[in-house]
């Protein structure tokens, strides 16, 4: 079940998508609550090499993250970020919206706390004085668990906060804002609550 509260988007120029992150299934679920705009996501690079999904990702045009085995697997490639971020940009002017996870890695600890968010996309978002669609998810570490190789079935849960513009923010600013949105709108869904009241 995905509860969907997306408002109809009249313009999608320079908008980015930040929802936090718990598995590899999270771009293919999530991608159906975006339709029918057109949304470019940022995946690690080996994910595209997973058959028919993978490939479909490379073909669509999303966006690589390229890692190296420094930084215990998550260093990145010389040169792939600024690529990437240029990429991004030409995206985002395009009128595609851009899809990213600020945490920089699936969640270990699905249900803790979302993870730190990292300021790279938030510093473009301020440059570029773009618009963020935050985007809460829930279940999806069940769907495609971390150490697992395959997709298995499970109830997850989307919901999306009120468009915020980074017009007038700085990156630090505006990476806190969003990080409380969709704190609160993950702690809203019914399997949080749950969870929640069982902790209390």
């Amino acid at each position: 079940a995905l509860p969907i509260s997306l408002k109809p988007l009249t313009d999608t120029r320079n908008t980015i998508l930040v929802m936090n992150h718990l598995s590899n299934a999270d771009p293919w679920i999530c991608s159906g609550a975006m339709l029918p705009h057109e949304t470019k996501w940022i995946s690690k690079a080996s994910l595209f090499n997973i058959p028919l999904g993978g490939w479909a990702m490379a073909n669509s045009g999303d966006l690589k993250i390229e890692f190296t085995k420094e930084k215990g697997g998550w260093g990145t490639k010389k040169g792939s970020i600024s690529k990437l971020m240029d990429k991004a940009k030409t995206y985002l002017l395009r009128g595609w919206i851009v899809a990213v996870y600020p945490e920089g890695v699936r969640n270990p600890l699905p249900n803790g706390p979302i993870g730190e968010f990292k300021l790279g996309f938030f510093t473009l978002a301020v440059e570029m004085g773009s618009t963020l669609i935050p985007m809460a998810v829930s279940g999806t570490e069940k769907m495609w668990p971390l150490t697992e190789s395959f997709f298995d079935c499970s109830r997850a849960y989307i919901s999306f906060g009120e468009p915020i513009s980074a017009v007038g923010e700085t990156a630090e600013s505006l990476r806190d804002k969003t990080y409380k949105v969709i704190s609160d709108l993950r702690d809203k869904h019914p399997d949080r609550k749950g969870f929640l009241q069982k902790t209390a």
